[in-house]
């Protein structure tokens, strides 16, 4: 067993929790210290562990999810809903609700810097509080971001990992996929907390809210749109085209989409270039995602996951129910202090290692794993660096930092809540259905 490269995983975990800096400064310099001092170690297998699939899924989605950004298709929803909201609760319902289902097919940092900008500046022109606003769109944007293969790394390290295909993600082997229960889950969930968030507004009016109408730009969004239907139908029928990495598929799609705009700049300027979607894209988060792989890698080389898996392995084999909670709440508990995807990642690739030695399906696992690391990471900024987002576009719109007590209050009973409805779902469709 490589002691080393434990204790510099762990070490690197720890300054990405608690550290001043950037996260994906952090995992980067993580990954050379651990090719400089391990002994089993080196650059080229931090190299060879990077699944540049997942890579090309993530820069092509962007890609695509850019050029939608620019062409102001979201604040023209946002203005759809203020047109036909009778007030605010009812118009933050609807916000929230977007970002949720959108954020499917885009980014979860992306939806929250749309949707999330959108709903704290409509709070703050209506006096009410954008803390709450800009935290539950957070909240939603993480949540549904691993319903379909598209919307987040999670199901696409599952994709990576395990071969699930994008159709897995509706209906998996007989039984209802990760969209329609993460939806059903979801809404219940919501249902719980409508009085708590929303009922105290219903008696706000929007006269005090003027949103001038935005000037959509039809081409870009058409073109953006209709690059994320080829890729959908593309993914959908992967296992006909001869496997055709996700990847590539997802690149071809953002390069044929991005040529064609770029052709029809030339006689329309209002289109985007190519190199302001570029530029605006989140590059540290990739290198944040590319530093996972090879540190968990680093832990694979170091023995590490093989001595977990075979440990894992006797209980994987025992009752379906007692190793599926097993797996749920262990994950869900270390997701809301760890960086979620660093903990999915890691459990994915040990429980497939431990199911392949024994023979055992790990897929009921695998799904409580994506599922679970998902929604425990929705309990601190730690988990989802995704919802820091949300609180710095809060602490914007108030004009002062916010103490963690207030923005914990949010996230935590919505966590708790979820998890429990989630897991009882979740179980039920398992122990009955699979």
């Amino acid at each position: 067993m490589d002691y080393v490269s434990l204790a510099i995983v762990l070490m690197t975990i720890l300054a990405i929790i608690f550290a001043p800096l950037e996260r994906g400064l952090i995992a980067l310099a993580g990954v050379v210290v651990l090719a400089v001092l391990s002994e089993n170690y080196t650059f080229v297998d931090a190299f060879k562990a990077v699944d540049w699939n997942v890579i090309m899924i993530l820069i092509g989605m962007w890609t695509l999810s850019g050029y939608l950004s620019k062409s102001r298709v979201p604040e023209y929803l946002v203005y759809l809903a203020v047109e036909r909201s009778a007030s605010y609760g009812q118009l933050l319902l609807t916000i929230t609700l977007m970002a949720a289902f959108v954020t499917m097919f885009v980014d979860n940092v992306l939806v929250i810097l749309l949707f999330g900008g959108l709903a704290v500046e409509t709070a703050r022109k209506l006096r009410q509080n954008p803390l709450i606003a800009a935290m539950i769109v957070g909240l939603a944007a993480n949540y549904m971001g691993t319903a379909l293969l598209l919307g987040d790394l999670p199901p696409q390290m599952l994709h990576s990992v395990a071969g699930a295909e994008f159709l897995d993600f509706i209906w998996f082997r007989g039984v209802p996929g990760s969209f329609l229960l993460l939806t059903l889950s979801y809404i219940l969930t919501l249902a719980i907390f409508y009085r708590i968030w929303f009922g105290g507004l219903r008696n706000v009016p929007l006269s005090g809210l003027n949103l001038e109408k935005p000037e959509v730009d039809r081409v870009t969004a058409a073109c953006s749109i209709a690059g994320f239907l080829v890729f959908i139908a593309l993914a959908s029928i992967r296992p006909m085209l001869g496997n055709v990495p996700l990847g590539a598929i997802s690149m071809s799609t953002a390069i044929a989409t991005a040529l064609t705009l770029e052709i029809l700049r030339i006689r329309l300027n209002r289109i985007p270039s190519f190199e302001e979607v570029l530029r605006d894209m989140e590059w540290k988060v990739v290198i944040f995602y590319a530093s996972l792989f090879s540190l968990v890698k680093g832990l694979e080389i170091g023995g590490w996951i093989g001595s977990v898996a075979a440990t894992l392995s006797g209980y994987l084999a025992g009752p379906l129910a007692t190793s599926y909670t097993m797996t749920y709440w262990i994950v869900a508990s270390l997701s809301t202090v760890i960086e979620h995807d660093a903990i999915i990642l890691t459990t994915l690739v040990t429980l497939k290692q431990a199911a392949t030695e024994h023979g055992i399906d790990p897929w009921p696992h695998l799904w409580a794993t994506v599922w679970s690391g998902t929604l425990g990471s929705n309990a601190t900024i730690a988990g989802a660096p995704a919802l820091y987002l949300s609180l710095v576009l809060a602490e914007k719109a108030l004009g002062r930092k916010v103490v963690w007590h207030e923005w914990m209050k949010i996230t935590i009973p919505f966590t708790i809540v979820s998890l429990i409805i989630h897991y009882v779902i979740s179980l039920i469709i398992f122990l009955t259905m699979w």
